[in-house]
């Protein structure tokens, strides 16, 4: 029997070309698990295509069929680093279940995914990433607005995790956990856009460069490597993004 935690949400981003062989059977799995768990389902747009009207009509169709599921659609590309600042912020509560689309959520012998999930949240306060992963972790929003939200700057796909991790650690001086759960798999699907310009396999060539070269900067003493290649100094300063989000959470009850 799983433990049952604060009341959390799930954001999930996916786009066009993972519908039918990904998107389809995690929101299935989710639902046979979780009926009731509220589900931010964060739609991409394509980089340099019109949107395709009929994947418009076959996704929200779909997304209707269950309860508890919210669409964020965009209609033209935007960064993970957006993806994920808008699901948290579009979900009810404080802790965001955030996940890849090309994922594999089993049950098996009685137990499933979000028994072994709920139980590590009961257990563990805070962010944290699953299995060693960014491809699905818990994040926490008081924790998001405190070391500032990912980096939008970032505007493909990639060093948003790396990015957000090295910051977390220059806030707590400590790094993001890591908590092992079971019943869960990652594809680790190659389909991608085809109208933005690739770096390490469907990452964008545009943040890597970001991160490397004006963000950061190797530290010859110092600095603190984190997920990145080398220990690195930050050069670049953030700018305070969704300023008003702790106004509106300190708040929201008094509407």
């Amino acid at each position: 029997m799983s433990v049952h935690p604060a009341p959390y949400s799930v954001v999930i981003t996916t786009f066009d070309k993972r519908f039918d062989a990904h998107l389809v059977p995690l929101l299935a799995q989710i639902k046979s698990q979780r009926p009731n768990l509220e589900v931010i389902a964060v739609i991409n747009g394509p980089a340099k295509a019109d949107f395709d009207e009929v994947y418009r009509e076959n996704i929200l169709s779909y997304l209707a069929r269950f309860p508890k599921v919210f669409p964020t659609m965009f209609p033209s590309f935007q960064s993970l680093a957006k993806l994920w600042n808008r699901g948290a912020l579009t979900s009810s509560h404080e802790r965001i279940l955030i996940l890849n689309d090309d994922l594999d959520l089993r049950a098996e012998n009685g137990i499933c995914f979000f028994d072994c999930l709920e139980t590590a949240m009961s257990a563990q306060q805070g962010t944290f990433k699953i299995n060693g992963s960014f491809s699905h972790f818990i994040l926490d929003k008081r924790e998001l607005i405190e070391v500032g939200f990912f980096d939008e700057r970032l505007l493909g796909l990639g060093e948003e995790d790396g990015d957000f991790y090295w910051r977390f650690y220059k806030k707590y001086k400590k790094e993001i956990p890591s908590v092992e759960i079971a019943l869960i798999d990652n594809i680790q699907s190659d389909l991608a856009d085809e109208g933005y310009t690739k770096g390490i396999r469907t990452a964008s060539k545009f943040n890597r460069e970001f991160i490397q070269q004006e963000k950061y900067k190797t530290a010859l003493l110092g600095g603190y490597r984190g997920m990145f290649d080398k220990r690195v100094n930050q050069i670049l300063e953030d700018e305070k993004q969704y300023p008003y989000e702790t106004f509106y959470l300190e708040n929201k009850k008094k509407i």
